[in-house]
């Protein structure tokens, strides 16, 4: 298995999107796992909810990660965690104590988004055949507009310049990590699922969220087995969310 984890890397100008070129290049059959590609610009970047990933030419990291779990459909966010702590072990090497995943899987220093995931499973049966692991990391830009008022990046929280490639190596070190662990066949993953909550931005907290249109006070208090996050509202009641079901305020 560690022999198939970035057994190739493929470079990239300029693209439409690396998850995108990934997917084609499978259907193809022309890559396999271990596959990584990356891109200085992406022309469609994506982020969660169909909306535009933000990023200058050559100042971030834009890649996409080709694996093959092999895991039930039912169990498809045991990925989702596997590669948000990976991101979590990542960047609190350089932000102790302030980096938490926000649910699904963003990552945030002092609330400001610092990095994205997009994860597209290809499935066989009932079965994930592959997964394609999109991942944008804010490095060295440090002008967002539109949608991304509330982003950060590297450079902004540590007023430098920061080697693209060294930070990548660093990613997919982490990433291995994570994901050695996920297939391993005594795999603990109410271990890995208590330490994602550990990590999760506003557990327990009470803010406001946007349900069916209205605004409604609630706390997150889980994520159930199947990736919905599981809010608690004011008259005890507990109801479990999909991505597009919630939006955070």
């Amino acid at each position: 298995m560690a022999s198939s984890f970035y057994t190739k890397l493929i470079k990239l100008e300029e693209t439409s999107s690396t998850n995108d070129i990934a997917y084609e290049l499978l259907k193809e059959g022309k890559i396999k796992e271990g596959t990584v590609l990356v891109s200085k610009f992406q022309k469609e970047g994506k982020g969660q909810r169909g909306s535009k990933w933000e990023s200058e030419c050559g100042k971030n990291i834009l890649m996409s990660i080709v694996l093959s779990p092999d895991i039930l459909v039912v169990n498809q966010f045991q990925i989702n965690i596997c590669i948000s702590l990976a991101l979590h072990d990542f960047s609190k090497k350089y932000f102790p104590e302030r980096t938490k995943i926000k649910w699904p899987n963003d990552l945030l220093i002092e609330n400001k988004k610092l990095a994205g995931i997009l994860i597209k499973n290809i499935v066989k049966k009932d079965k994930i055949r592959y997964t394609i692991v999109g991942i944008g990391i804010n490095v060295n830009q440090i002008n967002f507009t539109g949608f991304y008022l509330k982003a950060t990046s590297f450079k902004k929280l540590i007023e430098k310049e920061f080697d693209l490639l060294k930070l990548q190596k660093e990613i997919l070190s982490c990433i291995k990590k994570r994901y050695l662990q996920l297939k391993q066949k005594d795999f603990d993953i109410l271990r890995l699922q208590k330490e994602y909550l550990k990590h999760l931005f506003a557990l327990n907290d009470w803010r406001n969220y946007k349900i069916s249109n209205k605004e409604i006070k609630a706390k997150i208090v889980g994520v159930d087995e199947v990736g919905r996050i599981l809010l608690e509202f004011k008259n005890n009641k507990i109801k479990g969310f999909a991505l597009k079901e919630i939006a955070f305020l």
